[in-house]
């Protein structure tokens, strides 16, 4: 039986990606602060529920950096993967949080539309411009880090796609502005909280997956298969175990049928090669030959 494995690129245990992590956290949390306070000063939904939604980013961001910082944990006799299981719990945590988060956004929005407020488009276009700018900064942070980390390429494209979120609510204050349809606030604090319930979802769903000890969604067992029946010697492959040991790190057991046995060396490796490639980083391989009778029972 071989036992390998690869831990996280070097290039992201720096000081850079701690600062990195910091500097986006501390933007956002700012900006929240603003947003709460002139959402509830003025009484705009859009706000409001857009601060929700950031705080969405923060708790995103804060996954990632825990994520990151639990790597430094080294197994023992308990947990022999670290804690890196602990970015998964969180990722639940934050999911449930979340979606409580939504359905008050939701009623607000509903009560705001039958009830609208008089909302200043201009104080409505300002904070959320200013979210767009935190969220684009924030964003080009991680620009360069993201192809070397599933979860800081996540927290990439959340902010990118929160920063389209926030062009949206400086559009509802226009349209508040030029028409005084003041109800356009809540329909947007209602939209807002569909986008929050559609990224919500998916995080439920992945970090239930992941405590299951489920195959993670980017990946898909039966390509796994048949790349691994590609590499040269390998008749054939059953027992395939595919699960996340956290959120931005996966392993795989699995019985390999090889031609010759002293051919183990070559074919690990193009293995090992073949599943970094599927962002796979840690794998135990049992080799077995076509005269050997696996025993095991669910054979996958």
């Amino acid at each position: 039986m071989e036992h390998t494995h690869n831990h996280t690129p070097k290039s992201l245990d720096s000081k850079d990606i701690n600062r990195s992590f910091l500097i986006g956290i501390t933007l956002n949390v700012a900006y929240v602060i603003i947003e709460l306070s002139y959402g509830w000063k003025i009484g705009s939904t859009a706000l409001l529920s857009d601060a929700v939604h950031n705080i969405g980013d923060i708790s995103g961001l804060l996954l990632a950096f825990l994520a990151f910082r639990l790597l430094r944990f080294k197994p023992n006799t308990v947990f022999t993967y670290g804690l890196k299981k602990g970015s998964v719990v969180a990722s639940f945590i934050n999911s449930i949080l979340l979606a409580f988060a939504i359905g008050a956004i939701a009623w607000e929005g509903v009560r705001h539309i039958l009830n609208p407020n008089n909302i200043n488009g201009n104080v409505v276009m300002i904070v959320a411009a200013i979210g767009i700018v935190i969220n684009f900064s924030s964003a080009l942070l991680f620009r360069k880090k993201k192809k070397d980390d599933l979860n800081i390429k996540a927290a990439y494209w959340h902010l990118m796609a929160d920063a389209l979120v926030s062009l949206g609510v400086v559009l509802s204050g226009l349209i508040i502005k030029y028409t005084g349809w003041n109800f356009v606030d809540g329909i947007t604090a209602i939209l807002v909280a569909l986008v929050i319930l559609i990224s919500t979802w998916r995080l439920f769903k992945d970090s239930i997956v992941a405590m299951m000890d489920g195959v993670p969604t980017e990946i898909n067992t039966t390509e796994i298969t048949k790349h691994i029946m590609e590499v040269a010697g390998v008749a054939g492959v059953h027992h395939i175990h595919i699960w996340s040991v956290s959120t931005n790190e996966n392993a795989l057991t699995s019985h390999v049928i090889i031609e010759n046995l002293n051919e183990i060396p070559r074919i690990k490796i193009a293995i090992k090669k073949e599943l970094k490639a599927h962002h796979i980083t840690h794998s135990t391989l049992e080799f077995e030959t076509f005269e050997e009778k696996c025993s095991e029972k669910n054979k996958l």
